[in-house]
């Protein structure tokens, strides 16, 4: 019995103990791991673990608000959206305050002062500052402050994924600038001996928390942890660490520390964008035309490439099945995501740099045409054996037989699918823009997640879809009866006079 109450004791007081320990409250905070260093990133010597200066100091603010930090990936483009779903209680990932998130979410006081720096390649002397970019093309990352800084000046910009694709593309010429926050020009651009800064850093900006509507105790303890850790210089060491520290930070964490932060107040201007429906609209339509173009391109070569596929896989030599299977498995078996960015940013290598928007076209077709090869490979086969041998007693030739009698049954057939197809390719165009390609749907993202109109965008942008490929289908529908009706079946029809032709 002593020892059943020793027992129970115990259990007793391990519970008073370790309850509190295991119901610690988090701070699930989330970010996009892809948009590089060094925020936040994968760890190249340990890819199970995330690294970057804003993971260790999202640790050490939870710790300061007696929190265990969840970190959550997520996108850039719907971290607002994923907050207000819920999917975390913050936003940590070099967020800027503009006036149309403001409409949005909360923010917390800064934690860092951005500047932005123009980057150039070496042998470049043509750019000294933003003026000289007005007739160039400068590279950014989408819905930032320095997207919005080049749309205001005028100066045409292409958007990016994230870093590592924007200082590539300069360094391959297919882009005369680019202009990032300096956290990101200091980790990827000053290693590079192939590029220089262009100017020095100019127009300076926060770097806050975004937090849900509503969420004003949250605000008012994660503030208050940010003044701690500043004033502790938990947020020094980890900038130094990172070599992010500079006059900025100086001028900016001096009051705080000094604990006359109320009587400084130091205001800084972020470019904001002023949603319009009409330039919106305008913006979506001209998205529209590069799918289209894309679609079409890719599905002709996809046409032209798919039927010879399908005949050397179907009736060639072993050798020519065998080179033909092979490219049908790779292209069906590979996502064509992998396939664009290898063409975008493999083929420079070996000294083939296609821009953008020829390497979506080309990649797109090169995958579509494994597809179109079975579709037509099946329709093909389809065909009975008596179409040939009745073609051949009429004195037909086999390319004439195949010309003449098997392929019109064959692409009657096809049709439907190939239909399927072309509807589908128009969506997949959308892969697009991890080679910065800015079509339909990334135009739906990049002005759902500057607006937060995603369900009206989302309609315009469904009809734009429609208005594409319900035309289509209706012209293969169309087609199929007009071949129907001509009866392109015409093993029963055929005369000697034509067999000869």
């Amino acid at each position: 019995m002593a020892k059943a109450r020793t027992t129970l004791l115990i259990a007793i007081l391990c519970g008073l103990f370790v309850l509190p320990i295991n119901a610690q409250q988090t701070l699930p905070w989330g970010a996009d791991p892809s948009g590089g260093a060094p925020y936040v990133f994968t760890d190249p010597a340990n890819p199970d673990r995330y690294i970057g200066y804003e993971k260790e100091m999202v640790d050490a603010l939870a710790a300061a608000m007696r929190r265990r930090a969840e970190f959550v990936p997520s996108d850039w483009e719907t971290l607002v959206s994923a907050l207000q779903r819920k999917s975390f209680d913050v936003i940590v990932n070099g967020l800027e305050p503009t006036g149309d998130r403001a409409q949005q979410i909360l923010f917390s006081k800064p934690y860092y002062i951005f500047q932005l720096q123009l980057t150039v390649r070496r042998d470049d002397d043509r750019i000294s500052s933003l003026a000289d970019c007005k007739n160039r093309v400068v590279g950014t990352l989408a819905n930032t402050a320095a997207s919005r800084l080049l749309d205001q000046e005028k100066i045409p910009s292409r958007s990016y994924a994230d870093p590592v694709g924007a200082y590539r593309d300069l360094e391959l010429k297919r882009l005369d600038a680019v202009l990032m926050d300096v956290p990101a020009e200091a980790f990827y651009a000053r290693p590079n001996s192939g590029l220089k800064a262009a100017g020095p850093p100019f127009t300076r900006g926060q770097y806050v928390i975004g937090l849900r509507k509503g969420d004003d105790a949250l605000k008012a303890e994660v503030d208050q942890a940010i003044d701690k850790i500043i004033r502790d210089g938990s947020l020094e060491t980890i900038l130094k660490k990172w070599g992010l520290w500079n006059d900025a930070q100086v001028e900016y964490q001096a009051p705080i520390r000094s604990g006359t932060e109320s009587q400084t107040i130091v205001e800084y201007t972020t470019t904001n964008a002023t949603f319009n429906w009409s330039e919106a609209l305008w913006r979506l339509t001209r998205a529209a035309g590069v799918t289209v173009f894309i679609a079409l391109g890719a599905m002709v070569i996809a046409v032209l490439l798919g039927l010879p596929l399908a005949v050397g896989q179907w009736k060639g030599p072993a050798w020519l099945r065998a080179f033909c299977t092979l490219y049908v498995e790779f292209f069906r078996g590979t996502p064509v995501l992998v396939q664009l960015l290898f063409l975008y940013f493999g083929l420079p290598v070996i000294g083939i740099a296609m821009p953008g928007w020829l390497t979506a076209l080309v990649g797109l077709g090169l995958n579509y045409a494994a597809y179109e090869s079975q579709v037509y490979r099946a329709a093909l086969e389809a065909i009975p054996n008596g179409q040939w041998e009745a073609a051949y007693s009429l004195g037909m030739s086999p390319t004439l037989a195949f010309r003449r009698i098997i392929l019109p049954q064959a692409f009657r057939i096809a049709l439907p699918p190939m239909t399927n197809d072309f509807v589908s390719l128009f969506k997949d165009t959308s892969v697009a823009f991890a080679i910065s390609v800015w079509e339909l749907a990334t135009a739906y993202r990049e002005l759902a997640n500057a607006s937060g109109q995603f369900l009206l965008l989302g309609l315009a942008v469904s009809v734009f879809y429609l208005a594409m490929s319900l035309p289509m289908a209706h012209l293969a529908r169309l087609l199929e009866r007009r071949l129907r009706n001509r009866g392109t079946e015409r093993t029963v029809e055929i005369e000697p006079a034509e067999a000869n032709a």
